[in-house]
């Protein structure tokens, strides 16, 4: 009788081991390895995103209110001439600043529509995504936890611990599976829409910048004549040296350096003795203006 109770248990625990061999590992663990490292990418991009935008938008800000600032010094000063001409020029001036500053605006708000806003939207379904991730994890865990109570199920005489049968291993690791399955398809779909939003985020943000670019130079172009017209009564050089940028081409270069119509000794700094410039002023023989600015005391 003893005997055959130990062949029985015997038995019992070659069968045990053979089970034990028969259990695969957990599926998909590189490729859900591979997914977490994505889903961090695709934070680091969008974080990125909202980071630059915010400095942006920060910055578009201050300047508007800077040149809130300048169009509202210029008014002010506009009695300071008792020329009729120019007193209308600094009005215009003045004006413009304000023009400006709505367009900047304008752009400001494009900044908020064209990057904050779809980066958001994507980050918060990459918010689900993790969730669902961690639920995966959660699923793997259960799965890791009843596996290591199974194989130490034959090293226990306690009943209580040998409850765990293969039946409930390949319920816990369909679970698993099926977490694991949605969470990469889930992923896979919303990285290919991130790839379509950057691109379509850098689009129209590159529209907002052209519409405001366009806006701002034909609004200026209007004023541009008037200006024209009152620097030459009062040779005022306004296009100084420099004004173009230090990437011309070098033939362009050659250019101005052969130009007479400027001085050898100008290094683009604007004279304040408008008095002593005027009196120098040769109108017959050179082209050569003097250069004033008036400042907002």
């Amino acid at each position: 009788m003893k005997r055959s109770l130990r062949k029985l248990g015997v038995l019992a625990v070659e069968k045990h081991e053979r089970d034990r061999r028969n259990i695969m590992p957990l599926s998909q663990l590189e490729e859900l390895a591979q997914a977490t490292q994505e889903m961090q990418d695709m934070r680091d991009c969008h974080d990125s995103l909202l980071s630059a935008a915010a400095v942006a938008a920060n910055s578009a800000y201050e300047f508007s209110e800077s040149l809130g600032e300048l169009g509202s010094c210029l008014l002010e000063k506009t009695a300071l001439h008792d020329d009729e001409e120019s007193g209308k020029v600094l009005i215009m001036l003045g004006k413009m600043q304000f023009q400006l500053q709505k367009l900047i605006d304008n752009y400001r708000s494009h900044i908020t529509q064209t990057i904050t806003i779809p980066s958001d939207s994507l980050l918060n379904e990459l918010r689900i995504v993790e969730d669902m991730k961690q639920h995966c994890d959660e699923k793997r865990e259960v799965y890791e936890s009843m596996l290591t109570r199974y194989r130490e199920r034959g090293r226990s005489r306690s009943g209580k611990a040998e409850n765990i049968s293969l039946q409930h291993l390949q319920i816990a690791r369909d679970e698993y599976d099926e977490e694991a399955t949605l969470f990469v398809f889930r992923l896979k779909s919303l990285k290919q829409g991130q790839s379509w939003s950057l691109l379509t985020q850098a689009a129209r943000h590159h529209a907002a910048q052209l519409c405001f670019f366009k806006k701002a130079v034909k609004s200026l172009e209007t004023v541009e004549p008037h200006v024209k017209s009152v620097t030459e009564q009062h040779h005022i050089d306004y296009q100084f040296i420099g004004i173009e940028g230090e990437d011309e081409d070098e033939d362009e270069d050659d250019v101005d350096h052969d130009d007479d119509s400027h001085d050898e000794n100008d290094d683009g700094e604007l004279s304040f003795d408008y008095a002593q410039n005027e009196c120098e002023q040769d109108d017959s023989t050179l082209e050569n203006s003097m250069k004033v600015t008036t400042f907002c005391n």
